[in-house]
């Protein structure tokens, strides 16, 4: 009996204790039942406006020197000066290195000796050609000895001449030992000191860069290119400075250059390895800061503005199928809307198809959304310049 009652009793007390906790879980589930939802996500949104705007594409470049040459001696002989220190910049005809010239003196004073007697010569075969002319025509000798002294004349003549081409080269070999600038321009590096033996098959004296203007070089695609001449009213039949549309220059450090070049060259044809048009530019670099090697990026604009929409560069997202924006339906929905960009405008892109004027697109609270969800937006005050 004892047993029965207490496992009477410990019974009781267990179906007391699960209707306690059935009790409890039906008394919270009435309190969250209870509970207000929380509110939509606040977003910030700015509208897609329309801008005036100039296209432009952007390529990378290299500066060229628009003159550049290795200074090479013409004749052999010992460096005799060094008339500008390395990385001089010089003029035009400057004098820059000297060789050696008294071989060069030399050969031009027997060179001189040479045509004086070549010319003495001449003048006394002349004269005995017009005596056996005049004794021909008496009868005194015969046609073969006038002929004689006929050729000896010509044979004459034609040394003077020879001797007058030798001065010219002893002339010019001595001209030679003077290595001036053919061109105004910066002198770099010398190959050889003075006193070593220097000549045409020898290196490079040095190398002399024009410094103003330069050009810059680059190249384009196929596709670029074809909307280069639509878009930027090229002509590559008939390229003119005047005509051809501004470029512009983007440092290595990241400044825009303060000039503005023009296209002066295009090539006329495709490069078959690389599938891209060679182009030119041409700045004055009247500072003399773009220096021939550089790297920079060639900024191509059109002629004239045109009006383009704009949507700001933080509402841009991307995922494998492309570039998309969120944004905020009439019934405040979150709605994911892929787009085509154009070129970036400071902070702000143009977009070319996926969006209308009036949109608004999500800028801040990213995070906190996905498509199809209620949102509550906030319009940015700037919406175009918002970043």
């Amino acid at each position: 009996m004892a047993i029965f009652h207490f496992s009477s009793f410990h019974r009781s007390i267990a179906i007391a204790g699960v209707t306690a906790v059935i009790l409890a879980g039906c008394s919270d589930s009435s309190q969250q039942t209870e509970a207000p939802a929380a509110p939509p996500p606040a977003v910030t949104v700015a509208k897609v406006t329309s801008q005036d705007v100039r296209e432009s594409a952007r390529f990378v470049g290299q500066i060229a020197a628009v003159d550049q040459v290795d200074l090479i001696a013409r004749v052999s002989g010992f460096l005799e000066d060094k008339s500008v220190p390395d990385g001089s910049v010089v003029k035009q005809d400057d004098l820059l290195f000297t060789i050696e010239k008294a071989q060069y003196e030399a050969e031009l004073t027997k060179a001189k000796a040479d045509v004086a007697s070549a010319k003495a010569d001449s003048a006394l075969k002349a004269a005995d050609e017009k005596r056996d002319k005049d004794l021909l025509e008496k009868g005194h000798v015969s046609e073969a000895a006038y002929e004689a002294t006929l050729a000896q004349k010509q044979q004459a003549e034609a040394s003077v001449e020879a001797a007058q081409s030798a001065l010219q080269q002893a002339e010019l070999n001595l001209s030679y030992t003077n290595v001036s600038a053919p061109f105004p321009g910066q002198i770099g590096k010398s190959t050889y000191s003075v006193g070593e033996v220097v000549g045409p098959t020898t290196q490079p004296l040095a190398k002399l860069i024009r410094l103003a203007p330069v050009y810059v070089n680059f190249s384009v695609s196929e596709a670029q290119y074809l909307d280069a001449v639509k878009t930027h009213g090229i002509k590559p039949a008939d390229i003119s400075p005047d005509e051809s549309p501004d470029i512009s220059l983007v440092l290595p450090n990241g400044e825009t250059y303060g000039e503005k070049g023009k296209i002066v060259y295009i090539d006329n044809q495709v490069d078959p390895t690389t599938g891209t048009i060679s182009f030119r530019g041409q700045f004055q670099n009247e500072d003399v800061r773009l220096l021939a090697g550089t790297y920079v990026t060639v900024v191509l604009e059109a002629p004239k503005t045109e009006t383009a929409l704009v949507v700001p560069q933080a509402a841009i997202q991307r995922d494998q199928q492309g570039a998309f924006a969120l944004a905020v339906t009439s019934d405040k929905k979150v709605e994911q809307k892929y787009v085509e960009l154009g070129q970036q405008i400071e902070t702000n892109f143009v977009v070319t198809k996926g969006l209308a004027e009036g949109d608004e697109v999500i800028i801040e609270g990213l995070q906190k959304v996905r498509p199809g969800v209620e949102v509550t937006p906030d319009l940015a005050a700037k919406p175009a310049e918002q970043s």
